[in-house]
C-alpha cells in the first residue's frame, strides 16, 4: 500500500485558519461542503449517527473478510467509517491481515498519522480515476454521501472504476440520501431553505441530487448484479445544512440576514413537526 503523503509540504493551504472549500480552489471539483477541521468533526458525528441508524452494521454485504483482502473507503473524509471498521475487525478477526484504504480528493480531514493503524492507509485519489494496478484487487468498496460531490458524468466514471478495481465476486455498498424531505407539513417539503439547496446543487454545481433514482439502472449498466436496497428514516430536529452556506442568495433571499432567518425558520419547523425525516438508502451490489 502507498504511504500517506507528506501533506504539510504538498498542501500548504492546510495552514489556513479560514474555512476551506475545495470547490473554491479547484476548477474540476463540484464538492459543495467545506474540508477543514470543523467539517471533520461534523462528519464524525454524522457518520456515527448514520452507523447507528443502520443498526450499527458497518458492512451491509454478504462477505466474510479474509486474510489478504483489501477494503476501499471512497470519499473517506475524516476516515470515521474506516477507523470504525478497524476496531470491529480487531475485536472480531484478530490476526487477519486485511488492508484498509481511504481515498479522498483532499487530505485536509485525514486523521493524523500517529493515530492511523499500520494496516490502514489514507491516499489522495478520486474514485473517478483509480490507479491501473488496482484492477481486480479490491474485495469491498464503501462509499457514502457523494450526492453533493459528483456530477452525473463523474458518477458514471466512478461506477466504471469501482467495477474495474473490484475482484470478481467483490461487493460495493453505497449510502445516499433521498433528497426529498419527508414531512406531513407542506411548509417543510416546499420550504425556501430546500429551494436554496436545490438551486446551489443543480444550477451552480450541477451535482445529481436525485441519485437514488438513477443508481439501480446505472449499476446494472456497468455490470453489477445482486442489487439490494435498504432504506432508513433519520428523524429531523435541529438541522443546518452546510451546503447552503456557500450559496447565500441566489435571488431567493436578498441579504445574509434574510438567509439566516430562512434557515432558522426551517430548523424550527423541523423541531416542531413530528414525522419529519430524511431518508437514507444503502445500495449493495456485486461484481460477477
Amino acid at each position: 500500500m502507498a504511504p500517506i503523503e507528506d501533506i504539510s509540504s504538498t498542501h500548504p493551504e492546510l495552514l489556513s485558519k479560514e474555512r476551506y472549500y475545495i470547490s473554491s480552489s479547484s476548477k474540476t471539483s463540484s464538492y459543495l461542503l467545506p474540508a477543514d477541521e470543523e467539517e471533520a468533526e461534523r462528519l464524525n458525528a454524522q457518520s456515527q449517527a448514520i452507523i447507528e441508524l443502520f443498526d450499527s452494521k458497518l458492512v451491509w454485504v454478504p462477505i466474510t473478510l479474509q486474510d489478504g483482502n483489501i477494503v476501499l473507503d471512497s470519499g473517506t473524509g475524516s476516515g470515521h467509517w474506516l477507523l470504525s471498521l478497524v476496531k470491529e475487525l480487531k475485536n472480531n478477526a484478530s490476526g487477519l491481515n486485511i488492508q484498509l484504504m481511504g481515498i479522498d480528493i483532499t487530505p485536509r480531514m485525514f486523521p493524523p498519522l500517529p493515530s492511523t493503524p499500520p494496516n490502514t492507509t489514507f491516499i489522495v485519489k478520486s474514485i473517478t480515476s483509480l490507479p491501473a494496478f488496482w484492477t481486480s484487487t479490491i474485495s469491498l468498496i464503501h462509499q457514502r454521501l457523494l450526492m453533493v460531490a459528483l456530477q452525473s458524468s463523474q458518477w458514471h466514471s466512478a461506477l466504471s472504476e469501482m467495477y474495474r478495481v473490484l475482484k470478481p465476486g467483490g461487493w460495493i455498498q453505497l449510502f445516499e440520501p433521498n433528497h426529498h424531505f419527508i414531512s406531513p407539513l407542506p411548509e417543510i417539503v416546499n420550504h425556501r431553505a430546500l429551494q436554496l439547496r436545490n438551486k446551489l446543487s443543480l444550477e451552480i454545481r450541477h451535482v445529481t441530487l436525485d441519485i437514488v433514482d438513477h443508481l439501480p439502472e446505472w449499476l446494472a449498466r456497468y455490470g453489477f448484479i445482486n442489487l439490494k436496497i435498504e432504506k432508513k428514516g433519520l428523524p429531523m430536529g435541529s438541522w443546518a445544512e452546510p451546503v447552503m452556506e456557500e450559496g447565500k442568495g441566489f435571488g431567493l433571499v436578498k441579504s445574509g440576514e434574510e438567509y439566516d432567518q430562512v434557515i432558522e425558520e426551517f430548523e424550527k419547523l423541523c423541531e416542531e413537526t413530528p414525522g419529519t425525516y430524511f431518508e437514507y438508502w444503502v445500495f449493495t451490489a456485486q461484481k460477477p
